[in-house]
């Protein structure tokens, strides 16, 4: 007798046709992204212990824990750190809309996504690895942070269990913060906060061409973080404006019509001039609290940061004529009168929130005196001439794949320019309330001097390597 063979019942729920499909992708070979999520948690854990509890510990003593524990204790410290938190969700918003959290590779986008599946069931698995490494990168932080504060006696042992909660909330809001940023970057289907609230109606709205652009995009940025050109990394997640399209110039000096254009341009990003305002208000608060005694470093060292980075983010101009060197002039000025033509614009708008801030600190704050106006506003020049030697500093002079410590030089090619506005700029302030006015002054002239004097330099050896 002859028996009827059986047939293999093929899969039936979307879960298990993914499931096939991903064994037919590897080729049988068995599921690596378990085990390299267990070692990339395994190197976190060791970093944090190793390297993150004692700068956590060294940030607290040098803060002054007494200040702490008078200042930012209560209703003050809640406020500070729910500020905190909000600008890192903030941030992750803006980084969805660049890079999200569910970018797979485009060759499953084009074979697997594509398909009649469920879309949150072919994008689950990437939105469940980044949410597991925002949560524990979040528990981390928070961790690190409340044993820092143990240690150096700002509180008791009973508040690291409140801060690693926390952490773990921040890590919760960021990730939800970073697959909404991803939804709304797309301008059609839900993307409304409804979506925030349910993981799989986040995955279903995003669209094909959105995931498959940022998939390409996290390829180039890759590929130019490796290299060591942040500029192509720049220019790929610009995007185009299309505000004030008609707006023109009028006809001035050259100098002016630099000025005007860089005005311009932020009229047409209004976001890079509300985010360049916040952070030069926040930073120039800083820096005229940090003239009066008794108020610790730590202050001066945030304001000079967020001084830098509002400045920056007004200096668009500027970072397009050092990308674009080797091009003719426009309007025939000199490349090195054009830089500092460049610089206008984004100083006399840090000169105008230096004075408006430092009058309002002396107004409402006791002990504030003279020096709370004019410190901040004599910070310019400092903040103006690190900028002009990031804007023209061009490629490191080594690779990351060079042998020896490239990765430090890569680093520290990037960085110069902010560590000599942080060190100028808290040195000097330290001296103000330390020694005489004289010495700061000194200092921060000496500084400054350095800052303008190495951009320029970096500005006329660009100019002289495209020339030849």
């Amino acid at each position: 007798m002859s028996s009827t063979p059986t047939q293999e019942a093929g899969p039936t729920s979307d879960r298990e046709r993914l499931d096939q499909a991903r064994r037919v992708i590897r080729g049988g070979l068995p599921e690596e992204g378990n085990g390299n999520v267990v070692y990339a948690a395994y190197v976190a854990v060791i970093a944090a212990l190793t390297y993150g509890v004692p700068a956590s510990r060294a940030f607290f003593m040098f803060v002054d824990p007494a200040w702490i524990s008078r200042h930012l204790t209560g209703a003050q410290g809640v406020l500070v750190v729910g500020v905190l938190v909000a600008a890192v969700w903030l941030v992750g918003h803006r980084l969805g809309s660049l890079r999200g959290p569910v970018v797979p590779d485009l060759p499953y986008l084009d074979h697997v996504a594509v398909s009649s599946l469920d879309r949150a069931v072919v994008l689950r698995r990437w939105w469940r690895l980044s949410l597991l490494g925002c949560l524990i990168g979040g528990l981390l932080t928070g961790a690190v942070v409340g044993t820092g504060m143990v240690v150096a006696d700002v509180s008791s042992p009973w508040a690291l269990l409140p801060s690693s909660l926390g952490g773990l909330v921040a890590g919760l809001g960021f990730a939800g913060s970073w697959l909404w940023g991803q939804v709304r970057s797309w301008p059609t289907g839900p993307r409304g906060a409804s979506t925030v609230l349910r993981g799989a109606r986040s995955l279903r709205a995003l669209h094909h061409v959105g995931l498959r652009t940022q998939s390409s995009r996290a390829v180039t940025m890759g590929g130019a973080v490796l290299a060591g050109d942040l500029r192509a990394a720049r220019l790929d997640v610009a995007s185009p404006s299309t505000r004030l399209r008609r707006t023109r110039l009028r006809a001035r000096g050259p100098v002016a019509v630099l000025a005007g254009r860089d005005l311009l341009g932020l009229r047409r990003a209004p976001g890079a001039l509300v985010v360049g305002l916040v952070l030069v208000a926040a930073g120039c608060w800083s820096l005229a609290h940090a003239t009066i005694p008794g108020v610790p470093n730590i202050v001066a060292f945030v304001g000079t940061v967020s001084c830098y980075l509002g400045y920056g983010a007004w200096s668009e101009g500027l970072r397009l004529q050092g990308d674009n060197a080797g091009t003719p002039p426009l309007i025939g000025l000199a490349y090195g009168r054009e830089a500092l033509a460049h610089l206008v614009t984004p100083s006399v708008l840090y000169s105008a929130v230096a004075l408006l801030t430092g009058g309002a600190v002396v107004l409402t704050t006791p002990g504030a005196g003279f020096a709370a106006v004019v410190w901040p506003l004599a910070m310019v020049a400092l903040v103006a001439g690190g900028h002009l030697m990031a804007a023209f500093r061009g490629l490191p002079p080594v690779s990351l794949f060079s042998p020896g410590s490239a990765v430090v030089s890569v680093a520290f090619w990037y960085s110069r320019p902010l560590l000599l506005t942080i060190i100028g700029g808290v040195a000097a302030t330290a001296l103000l309330t330390r020694s005489t006015a004289s010495n700061a002054l000194m200092v921060l002239v000496l500084a400054s001097y350095a800052a303008v004097a190495f951009g320029r330099r970096r500005v006329r050896l660009l100019d002289e390597g495209h020339r030849t």
